[in-house]
């Protein structure tokens, strides 16, 4: 056995015997713990607990001696229901929008949330699966890949990093070339995905909105769950969620924990057909700590070790038809990354009016990838014959995230005011070593369409092309006003200044002004929202938001180029039933985005920008969620777009943006027969689900595009006592499609997936 195959093995069973030893040292505090077995569950999710202030005193029955040496807390009553409330596919409230504890019913932008229910009823096995039935979200543009990438459109504009946010804090910080932040959705307790530009809140980011990822944390009625996992292509997983409380409940641990090792649909189209393998190990502690009533402090941290061989590109046949042939070889191809990451966050309520509010995380990663990319056909001598080139990097990624924010609760005459008043601290470092495979004159053994052979002998790239680095500061602060008048109008008004300085730095060209810039720039944002509450559960609303993005370079006059800027207007109408589990929304948007480089028309190179181009997207979201029937849960989702380049200097005015689908339509049904009260059918429950995703154009110009698809999804579950069984299926009828062509590549859809899954609670 070789030297390599031999250290994989042992770092595959160090993983898992990390997993096991973390199990085994939770599984004796939940032994133990007196307080957490009497706390009966009444959901299979958890749930926060909330102090009651008015509680009367308890007695204490200790010696005046035991009373002199103990600390005695106020008591705690825990209540089933949550700030950010949910019920089923439904939540009610959510604080991503406003920093605040706000019911979804009166935030005047799209918001929508995917619930843990839903992540765990339709297996999410990857972060742009919890997105594929939501309205305004196109994903997975590049087709399946198992690295890790997390590739999303909101309305239409590029979100693969500028939209990652965590528990309301920017996750967003990206690498020189590959280096971003990834997400384990089993460390997830839902994600909330707020539509159109967002600044006002969280400083820099795209037009078209942020997804913010709500981590699991300790919970008054602690869930334990042992979770296993096999499904086709290998797919073996393991994973873990355990918690405990104190006796005296003011004191909750959780640990949540995952192990994956599968192999991927990327096959080398050879006599051997190798495939793409993956593995991922993650490991997330978290404690909440209540001193007292008025008093919360969260500690989480997590680690996640990703490795994979998944490069999902497939060369483009001369005359532009697709191919089975990879680019890259499995052998070769690797994106490896470690991160972890440490946060806190703490409340403290000085009365009932004043809240403070201090969220920290810092995040890292390191990261080395290898890879071939190719440089097109060789001759017309050798027509299909590919020539290739080795390239890899090694990079460093740090995010440091700081806001504190104080709330308040007054009443000015028949006004009462949600104030908030903030600030933010936001800091990105980030370094790369660039290499190619140019020693002694050899860049990488090419690959014939006709006879493509594979598992070739290819060295590593080690000529150094680019040393970069890169650290961007922000300081951001913000205000808010959500002022109720009579009950029914709701006026929320926001406005946000920032500074951001940016410096780059070309450690081999350290004198080289374009590769060395130092940019200081500053930006101002609003937004304004009126709401109207009718009795019977009708909200409509109106908004403008504004955002902006720092964007790299410098111009033909040498200046730093300015932010990138998104303005909207959105009307719509929110409908939730009073007292039903439901919620209906529809939305229209007129989004623009400004200050967007096209080409210099005084610039004879071609290589000079300006930013005088302009992108619109404007069109429909209707989305419908919740419990129709009892027992009969839906999920439905339909967006239209008309977003076209507005202005440019390039051929493309009037044109529509690369990858982007005009219309996304989607619907999901989920029946549980234990509301038909026949006693064999209790725990079954069936599902399915349709997703149609429309055309899209390859070329700026339009010329080209990819024909649109539809895709079916399906489930089987089964529950009974402390067992959990289901099998699930995306692609059920395992339709070949292509999401795009695009940079001479064809980028292959996702393949039939089948999962089943037995998890214990107990």
């Amino acid at each position: 056995m070789k030297l390599y195959q031999k250290i994989n093995r042992l770092r595959v069973n160090l993983k898992y015997s990390l997993f096991f030893f973390a199990l085994q040292l939770a599984i004796p505090v939940l032994s133990s713990n007196s307080y957490a077995q009497s706390q009966q569950q009444a959901t299979n999710k958890p749930v926060e607990s909330k102090t009651q202030k008015d509680q009367s005193a308890a007695e204490i029955n200790t010696s005046e001696s035991d009373k002199s040496k103990t600390t005695v807390f106020p008591p705690v009553t825990v209540e089933a229901k949550a700030p950010e409330e949910v019920t089923g596919y439904v939540a009610k409230r959510s604080s991503t929008a406003t920093k605040t504890d706000t019911p979804i019913l009166e935030i005047p932008q799209s918001v929508s949330v995917v619930t843990r229910r839903e992540l765990d009823m339709r297996s999410v096995q990857n972060f742009t699966e919890a997105l594929r039935y939501v309205p305004g979200v196109a994903v997975d543009q590049f087709g399946f890949d198992g690295r890790g990438y997390e590739y999303l459109l909101m309305r239409g504009f590029n979100s693969l990093t500028t939209a990652n946010f965590r528990d309301g804090l920017s996750n967003a910080a990206q690498g020189l070339f590959f280096g971003s932040f990834i997400t384990d959705t089993y460390g997830l307790e839902r994600v909330d995905v707020l539509r159109g530009p967002s600044s006002v809140m969280f400083g820099r980011g795209d037009a078209g909105g942020i997804v913010n990822r709500i981590t699991k944390r300790p919970s008054a009625t602690p869930i334990r769950e042992i979770e296993f996992q096999y499904g086709n292509f290998d797919r073996k997983r393991i994973a873990a969620d355990i918690g405990a409380v104190s006796k005296d409940g003011t004191v909750m641990f959780r640990l949540v924990t995952t192990a994956l090792d599968s192999d991927t649909q990327v096959k080398q189209p050879d006599a051997a057909g190798d495939r793409a393998h993956n593995e991922r190990f993650y490991i997330a502690p978290s404690i909440t700590w209540r001193p007292t009533v008025d008093t919360t402090i969260t500690l989480m941290g997590d680690i996640l070790n990703n490795r994979s061989q998944s490069s999902p590109f497939f060369i483009t046949a001369p005359d532009g038809g697709f191919t089975k042939v990879l680019q890259s070889d499995t052998k070769f191809s690797r994106y490896n990354t470690n991160q972890s990451s440490f946060s806190y966050q703490i409340e403290h309520h000085f009365n009932e009016i004043f809240t403070v509010r201090q969220n920290f995380r810092h995040a890292q990663q390191g990261g080395q990838f290898r890879d071939l990319f190719s440089l097109g056909y060789n001759t017309p001598d050798q027509p299909t014959l590919m020539d290739r080139e080795t390239y890899g990097t090694r990079e460093r990624l740090s995010q440091t995230v700081l806001d504190t924010h104080l709330q308040a609760k007054l009443n000015t005459g028949p006004v009462h005011h949600t104030m908030l008043l903030g600030a933010d601290w936001n800091q990105t470092n980030a370094s790369m070593k660039y290499f190619e495979g140019y020693t002694n004159g050899f860049i990488a053994p090419g690959i014939d369409i006709l006879n493509p052979v594979y598992s070739q002998s290819i060295p590593s790239p080690d000529l150094l092309v680019t040393h970069a680095k890169q650290k961007i500061d922000q300081l951001g602060f913000y205000i808010q006003d959500q002022a109720r008048y009579n009950e029914n109008w709701i006026l929320t008004l926001g406005g946000r200044y920032d500074r951001i300085h940016s410096k780059d730095k070309d450690i081999l060209l350290p004198d080289d002004p374009e590769t060395n810039p130092n940019v200081k720039k500053d930006a101002f944002t609003g937004r304004a929202g009126l709401t109207y509450l009718f009795s019977n559960g009708i909200a409509p609303y109106v908004s403008y938001s504004q955002s902006f993005l720092p964007q790299a370079g410098l111009s033909s006059s040498g200046q730093a180029f300015n932010p990138t800027r998104g303005a909207q207007y959105e009307v719509g109408i929110k409908y939730q039933p009073v007292g039903g589990r439901s919620l209906y929304t529809m939305a229209l948007f007129d989004l623009t985005k400004t200050n967007v480089l096209t080409r210099d028309p005084n610039d004879p190179s071609g290589f000079r920008s300006i930013q005088t181009g302009e992108v619109g997207s404007r069109g429909t979201e209707l989305e419908a969620r919740g419990e129709v029937l009892r027992g009969l849960n839906v999920i439905g989702a339909f967006t239209y777009y008309e977003m076209n380049v507005t202005k440019s200097n390039d051929d493309n005015v009037g044109k529509m943006p690369v990858q982007v689908p005009n219309t996304l339509t989607s619907a999901w049904l989920d029946y549980s027969f234990g509301s038909l009260g026949i006693p064999w059918l209790r725990g079954l429950g069936i599902g399915g689900g349709v997703r149609y995703v429309g055309r899209v154009f390859n070329d700026e110009q339009n010329t080209s595009s990819t024909p649109a698809f539809t895709l079916f999804d399906a489930t089987l579950r089964y529950e009974k006592g402390p067992m959990f069984f289901s099998l699930n299926a995306s692609n059920l009828f395992d339709n070949k499609y292509i999401s795009s062509t695009f940079f001479g590549r064809n980028y292959l859809g996702t393949e039939r997936t089948v999962v089943g899954t037995l998890a214990f609670r107990f």
